[in-house]
This record gives C-alpha cells, structure tokens and sequence, in this order.
C-alpha cells in the first residue's frame, strides 16, 4: 500500500495502477515513452484518487461486512481439471456459486466425461436434469493432439442437443473460443488447423443456437494468450503469473501494440499482450451472475473490464449505517492503509465500491471534474514497482538525477478530458509532463460508470510533441465509487 498526499486538504482518487505504471516507464526511458506507458492496460485492481480541499481526520471502526448478492445459479463446467477450468472453479467456490464439473479423467473431484463419446451428449443431458444446471460453461479444449477436431468442436454440438432437450433448463452457455487473430494464424499452420476447425465449429454452433432462442444468452470469450499459475508449460505454451505480469506490461504499451498491427498476422500475434487466466475465470463468472451481459468478449480489455464488474444498487446504501460505513472506508483506505495487508485494502475497496449511492453516475456528474490527487494503490504493478525502486529514499543515486515530485490528474470539460500532471526534476531543473487524454461515456453502460478514454497526446513544459498516429487509442476506464471526496478508477 501506499499513500500520497498533496499539501493542505485533500481530494483524492484511487487511480488505476496502469496511470502509476506510466510513470515508472515513461520517466526512465524517454519522454516519448510516456504517452506509450500512460495506456498499458495490466490489471484491473482499483486505485484511490483523493479530491484536493478535503479530508478527514480520525479513524473509526474498521470491521468489514459481507455482502450476499450472487443470485441462483447452477453451473455445469466441462473440462474442470484443464488450466481455465481449475481457475473458473476457484472463481465459482469463492462467489459461492453451486456447481458440478467435468473432465476427460475425473480427477480433482471432477466427474469424468469424454466428449468424443458416443454417449458424451445424454450424459450431459442427464447432468443437467438431474442437478438442474441452468448454465453451461465450457473451458474444454484440445491443441497439438489427434483429437483436436473432435473435442473443440464438442462443446457447440453437445450445447446444441442439450438446449434442443425438453428435459433441461440450461439458459446459459459460455464458451472459450479465441480471437480472429489466431484463428487467421491457425488456419495457416498445418499442424493447428484442426484446433481451429473444431473451436470454429463450435462457435458457429452456439451463436446459430442463441440467434435461434431470444431466451438463451451466449457468450464467447474470444482471448489470445493466457498466462498464470506457478509453472512453465509446454503443451499449450504458458507462462507462470510472475512472467506473464512482465510480459503483459511490456506487450501492452502502445508502440508494442502499433508494432503488432502493423505486422502481418504470424508475426504481429507474438506482440499481443496476453491476459492472465484469473482475468478469464473472473469475467466468466460475471457473465455466470450477471453482472455483464456480453455476447461476446473479443479482447484482453473487454476480458478485464467484464471481470472487474461488481453489483451495484443491490443493498440499502442511503441508510445511516451505510453511510457511517462509507466513512469508515474513505479512512483507512486514504489515511491508514499502511495499517492493513494489500489484501484488507483491496476488500476494502471492495466493499466501497458496493456502497456507491445508486443516484451517482460519473457520466453525467459534474463533481467529477476537478483536480484529483492520487493517494492509494491497491498493488504496486510492474511499473510502480520500478518507481520505488529508483526513487525511494533521501539519498538514492537517481535522485540526483532524476527527482519524482509528484503525479496528479485534472478532469475538465464535463466530463470530457484528463490532464494526467507529472513533475519530475532533472539535474535540479524543474519539468512537468502532461499527458493527454478525452473521455465519452461507453456505450452501454448502464450503470454510468464506463468511459472511453483516448489518449490526444503528449507535452512537456508547455511543448507538445509529436507522437504516432497508432497511439491515439482508447481504452476503458471505469469510476466504480464516486462522492464529493473520494473516487475509485479502474483502467
């Protein structure tokens, strides 16, 4: 944890660790390099922002609540004891979401299911009716093997035949495909073309079944490289979580990402940043409860994003003990988070975030414009980490060199723009970076709290400079918590 305030009183935002992680590149390579890092997208961990001319001034009680609001659901997981199938369980098991799984061998208390059987789709029709499934979640998948065809393109015809049964009530079906730049990859590569015939088999499979039925949501979540656990992999390739962080963060930044589309597609998808599997499993779950309602999940930000969701509205957040509650949080969080472990923090913050009043739409408030200063990071990223590395105590060498004075955000325009401020000081010479960026609200986004934020540029004591067109992106940035001190950003 750490916190940062400005002089006198406070307004303070938690801010998304990609804004920090900015800094930590941008300040240690080039000045051009700034506008690049301010958009690296590697975790969707919120961050405090501080409103300036406010704060408060003593710490009450810090017990936490714990809020039910996971609606009934019953969930069928085929392929439970593969890589994203373990982690869609420990997703499911904390949420306390019932549900049963399946896998080829049975083990790790999965119920053991070929799906190239013959008698593989009455098992799962029988699964379904007798434990009243009402979602199908297929993680299932083959690569590199001579089954390939058979079992990708399981998961389309076994959901077909189950949602055509009079006997099953399954109103839900998620399914892990992959992007439109790997399968363009696959089909050109002998050996994976039967990977990706049977995954587009399926896909089509379960898009005609849920164009066919207005009662039936689908949704395909389409990632490019998945990354996490302890362990290397060979079959499929994956990276452990430690080395996926590093690699996400540096395939992120925008010149990476320019580089990759520029490249043809065998080349530029080895430039694609990966997400983390936990990232997958979460934003399954939400589609699981609800909590987004996507047919469709094409890329690692919507991937985050959809996994990031929280309930709103769902609690009696006007009565007085909520409100109490609400200070509570705003104080440990902005005063006395060094107090907590990062995972009290992040729980925390959590609970803040359910505790927004339901009539605050960032959208379309006005309070949200201002100077925000940031206070608080729930987890130090790759970048942030740099930072302290080189700028942490009196008498560090780079100080001397390089000296970080500080980071604050202004949003002006209702609503409309970000000035990102870093002032730094090189050589005992004052400088100040601005970084620029415009915001529209996302569009459906019912809650208010999703924009669009696009990056218009970058300068440096008053002088703009000059900057690839294939930077000038946009990406999501959620305002999950919003009153007239505090905020919570998530990007």
């Amino acid at each position: 944890a750490e916190i940062r305030t400005g002089a006198g009183d406070t307004r303070g935002l938690i801010m998304s660790p990609s804004l920090l992680s900015l800094l930590a590149t941008l300040l240690v390579v080039v000045v051009s390099f700034i506008g690049a890092s301010a958009f690296t997208n590697t975790a969707q961990t919120p961050s405090l922002l501080q409103r300036y001319h406010n704060q408060f001034s003593s710490l009450l009680s810090s017990s936490t609540s714990d809020y039910d609001t996971t609606p009934d659901n019953k969930v069928l997981v085929l392929g439970g004891s593969g890589f994203v199938g373990r982690h869609v369980i420990d997703a499911l098991s904390l949420k306390k979401i019932p549900f049963i799984a399946t896998s080829t061998s049975g083990q790790d208390d999965t119920i053991a299911l070929d799906l190239t059987s013959e008698t593989a789709t009455q098992q799962v029709i029988d699964l379904c009716t007798s434990h009243e499934i009402s979602t199908i979640v297929s993680t299932a998948g083959s690569i590199l093997k001579e089954c390939d065809y058979k079992v990708n393109a399981a998961s389309g015809q076994i959901a077909t035949a189950v949602v055509s049964s009079n006997d099953v009530h399954v109103n839900k079906i998620i399914f892990i495909g992959y992007s439109q730049r790997i399968r363009n990859v696959c089909n050109t590569v002998s050996s994976l073309q039967e990977y990706a015939r049977g995954k587009e088999e399926s896909e089509q499979l379960i898009q005609q079944i849920m164009d066919a039925d207005d009662r039936l949501h689908c949704c395909i979540v389409r990632p490019t490289f998945i990354y996490g656990g302890d362990e290397f992999g060979w079959n499929p390739p994956r990276l452990p979580t430690k080395f996926g962080e590093i690699i996400e963060a540096l395939l992120g930044l925008y010149p990476v990402q320019a580089l990759s589309e520029l490249l043809p597609d065998i080349l530029g998808v080895a430039l694609e940043a990966p997400v983390n599997v936990q990232a997958v499993a979460g934003s399954i779950v939400n589609v699981v409860v609800e909590l987004d309602d996507s047919s469709s999940l094409d890329s690692r930000e919507d991937i985050i994003m959809a996994a990031s969701r929280r309930p709103y509205g769902t609690l009696d957040i006007d009565s007085e003990s909520a409100q109490t509650r609400r200070e509570e949080l705003k104080l440990c969080l902005s005063q006395h988070a060094k107090e907590f472990t990062p995972e009290q923090n992040f729980a925390m913050l959590e609970e803040l975030e359910v505790l927004k009043p339901v009539s605050t739409r960032p959208t379309d408030d006005s309070s949200l414009n201002g100077r925000w200063d940031f206070c608080f990071d729930v987890e130090p990223d790759v970048g942030t980490g740099v930072i302290k590395d080189l700028f942490e105590g009196d008498d560090g060498f780079m100080r001397r060199i390089l000296d970080f004075q500080g980071v604050h955000m202004e949003i002006g325009n209702e609503q409309s723009t970000i000035q990102l401020v870093v002032s730094v000081s090189l050589f005992q010479n004052p400088i100040t970076v601005i970084l620029h960026t415009s915001l529209v609200p996302a569009p459906s986004n019912l809650e208010g709290t999703m924009f669009l934020e696009k990056f218009e540029g970058i300068e440096v004591n008053g002088l703009r400079l000059w900057y690839p067109n294939a930077w000038k992106k946009s990406r999501y940035l959620e305002f999950s918590y919003l009153d007239d001190a505090f905020a919570v950003a998530r990007g």
